[in-house]
This record gives C-alpha cells, structure tokens and sequence, in this order.
C-alpha cells in the first residue's frame, strides 16, 4: 500500500492538471490525511482540505453547497469523492461546481483517477512480464509434443514462475466488438473512433490491452494460472485445475464455467462484448497445446453459427467438430449441391431452418412448433413443402440424418 500511496503522491499534481483542463472544472487530490498533493492552483498544495477529512473517515461521497463551502473554508463548492486502492482509502477526490452539475462528473473522475493509478503502479512490471507471458503462450499454442522438445520450453517457463505441468483449463476470449467500441462505462474511460490519429488509437490499444489484463488477473489471482494476450482482440487463461476424479473434474469444470460467465459479465459492464470459448481440460503440457487450439475452434465455430456473445463449452460443440472433420464424397456432394440452390431461395431457407430445428427438437412436432412460435398445423406444412421440394423422406431416419449433418456442415463452412 506504501508503493500506491507514494506514486499518488507522485503523479497528483499532473494527474489534477490533465484532468481539470480536460473537464474544464478544477480537480483536487488529497493524500490520506486530507492534505492536497495535486491541484491547478499550486498556492493550495500542503493545505488541508476539510471536506475531505469526513469523506475518508465515513468512506463515502459528499456535496458541498456554497454555503457549506464557505463554512469549512473551502474556495469553491463541489463534490468530494474517496479514492480506493484495492478496497483501501488512500485519498480523496474533489471536483468545482454547484452540486446538481458536478454529480454526473463525479463518479467519472474519481474512475479515471483510480484507473490512470492502476496504469501507473502496474505498467512498469506489466511491460516487462506481460510480454514473456505472451510469448510463453504463443510457443505453447505452436509446441509439437512429438517432438519431445519440451526441456526448452519448460525451462523458459519456470523462469517466470511458471509449472507448466500442472493441469489446466483453458479459456479463449475474443472481442466480438473490439473495433466499435462505445466505451461510456468502459473501466479506463477511453473512447475509439475509426477517424481519430492512428498513434493516439495505439495509446488507447494499449491502455485496453492492460487493463483487461488486471481484470482477469482480478478472476484468476493464482500465480500459476496463465493470462496473456495473444493479440488486440484475443486474450488465453490457462487456469490451473486440480487432476482429482471424475467428481472433482465436473466441479472444476462448473468453476470454469462460473468463472468464465463472471468474466464476460464483467467486460460487458465495460460496454465490451465478449465470444468465450472454453476447450476441453489438459493435463500436462502435452495435452495443452490441442486444449489451446480446442477453445479457440469454440469461438471460431460459435462465430460460423452466429450465435449470440457469450460463454461457449466444448462439450455443446462435439457435433460440429465431428462433422468438420467428415471428408466429403460424390454423394454428400450432391446433397449439399441442392441445399445450397434452395439456400438462394428466401421461401426455401425458411423450410430448411424449420427442418433443423424439427431435428435438434428429437423430431417432435409439437416441441419444434414451440421453440419457433408456430402453431403445429404451420410445421407441418413447412415439412411437407420440404419433402415435395427435396424428395427428402422424413420417416427415413438414415436419409433425414444425412441431409441434417449436409446442412449443418454448410453452415459451418
């Protein structure tokens, strides 16, 4: 807390300078004691600011009118916000303005204040470690364990800390909106647009980039688990699980599985979409190179069916896997030749997605029926236009899985 306390101390006067000509209103800062260590006008530093002295007592935001103001001797009225480090005090806020103006301001400074904190206590360390980690995950995600050259590899990883033979989970995190971002609630308070200078959109990239990285480190606050990100919109977690039974490895996938829709619920606050996919579960370093790949085909795949953001499990993806890796023949051809004519057809790929979903619901009409909003006699007659069109049989099980397995395979290519 001493190292926070003094790089306050360090950075408030620039800090309250860049802040109050940004927002046009004068921003203080004080240490733990009340005492301004950061403001416009120099003449104040080393003052005491008395509304700040409550403010880190109770923890809490105060307003102070123009009578106030003048009462505790202030020069201005105006809000006074505490400033929190890891859940701990460590000073205060205060922005100029009658009360009912700067209450929508608030909350932003004293986010930006903590978040410029952040950037400045970490960047140093995050720079230089970061940046092996990275690369450590990209020799992982290209190792060849047939080689059986894993000495160099493992060496390399022990230097950062790092065991990488324990087991591990691994968690592919994709920004579905990176480049359109609309960052009103977004935890570093940037903003991006396509027009603006490449250099300053670098800085902006840049600050994201290691503030998502604190987030997961947030989630995943065991040294051993392995956070990096592989590009500007691609972030890994390999979180470190436990090799128990099969008891124990359903409840470490459920904790993935919980702490993966924490994270995509977190970012999404931050006005960032999220696809995570969760690959299949590896126990040594051999296995982790394919659960790397694993999670990434998970998002790869959940984008092809354009579903909604979110967290993705291998285990709902085995179908689609299984049909990527069929090799197709003349007679697959032929089928997937007339899908891909009725396709074209507006009235056609209405018949075909009602028929996937008459598949996917184990052929009950009336469950199908339910899960599009129709009424039965409608799926019905949509299946009947599907057979007089296709020549499909649909009481001929072997003929129905086939022309389902053809139109999930186009779907996906």
């Amino acid at each position: 807390m001493k190292e926070v306390t003094n790089m306050l101390e360090r950075y408030a006067q620039e800090i309250s300078e860049y802040l109050s000509s940004l927002m046009g209103r004068s921003i203080i800062i004080t240490d733990i004691n009340g005492i301004i260590i950061g403001a416009p006008q120099k003449e104040r530093l080393g003052t005491l600011h008395r509304p700040s002295v409550p403010c880190i007592k109770y923890k809490k935001i105060s307003f102070d009118d123009e009578r106030t103001a003048k009462e505790m001797g202030v020069w201005y009225p105006g809000s006074t916000v505490p400033l929190f480090y890891n859940g701990s005090v460590i000073g205060t806020a205060a922005i100029a303005g009658s009360p009912e103006v700067v209450l929508e301001f608030t909350m932003l400074v004293k986010n930006q204040i903590e978040s410029l904190l952040r950037e400045k206590v970490h960047t140093p360390y995050l720079l230089s470690s970061q940046k092996n980690i990275n690369e450590l995950v990209r020799e992982i995600s290209s190792f060849d364990p047939r080689t059986g050259e894993n000495e160099t590899l493992i060496q390399k990883a022990l230097r950062l800390g790092i065991k990488l033979e324990l087991p591990r989970a691994v968690m592919a995190i994709f920004f579905s909106n990176f480049c359109g971002l609309q960052l009103n609630k977004n935890p570093m308070k940037i903003s991006y647009d396509s027009y603006t200078d490449p250099i300053a959109e670098e800085i902006n990239y840049s600050s994201m980039h290691s503030r998502v990285i604190e987030i997961l480190r947030e989630q995943f606050p065991d040294p051993q688990n392995i956070i990096a990100g592989t590009a500007r919109d691609r972030f890994v977690v390999m979180r470190v699980i436990s090799a128990g039974d099969e008891k124990e490895t359903i409840a470490e996938d459920e904790a993935v599985t919980a702490a993966a829709q924490e994270i995509y619920k977190n970012l999404k606050e931050a006005s960032i979409e999220t696809m995570i996919g969760l690959g299949h579960p590896a126990k040594n370093l051999y296995e982790l190179p394919m659960a790397y790949k694993n999670a990434w085909d998970v998002v790869e795949t959940a984008g092809k069916l354009q579903l909604a953001p979110g967290v993705h499990h291998y285990e709902d993806f085995r179908l689609e896997e299984m049909i990527l890796c069929m090799r197709p023949n003349f007679s697959t051809r032929s089928i997937e030749k007339k899908f891909t004519e009725l396709i074209k057809e507006e009235d056609s790929r209405e018949l075909l997605e009602t028929f996937l979903v008459y598949c996917e619901s184990f052929f009950s009409k009336q469950l199908a029926a339910e899960k599009l909003h129709l009424h039965r006699n409608t799926l019905s007659y949509r299946l009947m236009k599907l057979e007089e069109k296709t020549g499909l049989r649909l009481d001929h099980f072997p003929q129905v899985t086939a022309c389902y397995l053809t139109l999930k395979r186009l779907k996906l290519a």
